[in-house]
This record gives structure tokens, sequence and C-alpha cells, in this order.
């Protein structure tokens, strides 16, 4: 009876370890995907003709199309396909930023056990354009 109970204290940590586990590796992929994503955003939303006259312009519709395209590039798989991206877009004068959020839910071994469906995972960051062109 002892070894039962032990097999079942050992099989629930094992499912906590696996939980946390996924967990963080998940948030991690989430953010480093959002760097790139707001990175390729700042980036790709400028439009060429305005900076080769000395001015740094974006376009914000620009910007969150390339803001998408690589996010969904950067996560595959489970995380692309459930995942919730929400975008803005600030300019005023020469300052460029942009505020980016992915909210996801991933299942979670333990979450089936008690009936609970997932656990959702939010991530937000801001960028701001940081470049000179003289």
């Amino acid at each position: 009876m002892r070894s039962l109970f032990w097999l079942w204290v050992v099989a629930l940590l094992l499912c906590l370890v696996t939980d946390s586990a996924v967990y963080w590796v998940a948030r991690h992929k989430i953010s480093i995907g959002l760097d790139l994503a707001l990175d390729a955003a700042l980036i790709g939303g400028i439009d060429e003709n305005d900076l080769i006259r000395g001015r740094q312009l974006a376009r914000a519709d620009k910007a969150e199309a390339w803001a998408d395209i690589i996010l969904k590039r950067n996560l595959s798989g489970y995380l692309a396909d459930n995942s919730v991206f929400s975008f803005e877009f600030y300019q005023e004068n020469d300052r460029i930023w942009v505020k980016g959020r992915v909210d996801s839910e991933l299942p979670f071994l333990l979450g089936a056990t008690v009936g609970k469906k997932g656990r959702m995972i939010s991530v937000s960051k801001r960028m701001s354009y940081q470049g000179g062109y003289k």
C-alpha cells in the first residue's frame, strides 16, 4: 500500500516539474519571438522615401504586418496556433515606439487531473526606435 502512495506522489511531482519546465520554456520562446517581432516592426515600418529625406517616419499598417509575420515564423506549432497578438504603434515627431502583447493558453498535466483546461501566459514588451540618421 505504501508503494502505491509513493508512486502517486512521485507521479504528481514529476507532473509538477514537467509543467513548470514547459511553462518557462514557452514563456521564454514567446518573449524572444516578441522581441524579434517588435524589432521587425520598428525597422520594417519605416518608409524608405522619408528615410532618404532625413525624417524617421513609419507607417503603422506596415509595422503591424511585419510584426505579425515575424511572430508567426518564430512561434511555431501549438504556440503559433493558440496565441493572440495585440500590437500598438505610437509616433511623435521623430520618436517611434511600439507595444506588443502575446496571450497564449498552455495545457498542463496537473490541470488535466483536476479538470482545468490550461494556464494563460501573457508577455508584453515595449520598444522604441533608437536610430539616428544624419
